[in-house]
């Protein structure tokens, strides 16, 4: 199969998917296109600068459980009774 048929395969499924086919290059260019994805991230990461890190998120959990399991621990306590 030469490249010319994959590209028309491709084409016929995206018609099937209902899916636009590019005929041209764009309409910006590379660098309006890298300009715009800077900015966008630059939003994204503002957005998510003080967010906890996954290290930090199951860190706090256990420190969660292990408070909530010194708590069970002190109201399982008889009166005179050692742990």
């Amino acid at each position: 199969m030469t490249m010319k048929h994959w590209i028309a395969k491709l084409d016929d499924f995206l018609k099937i998917s209902e899916r636009d086919i590019l005929t041209h290059a764009g309409s910006i260019s590379h660098e309006e296109a890298l300009s715009q994805v800077r900015a966008e991230y630059e939003k994204h990461r503002q957005a998510h600068l003080n967010d906890a890190s996954p290290v930090e998120r199951h860190f706090l959990q256990a420190a969660k459980e292990v408070q909530k399991l010194a708590g069970h621990r002190k109201r399982g306590k008889k009166k005179g009774e050692l742990q």
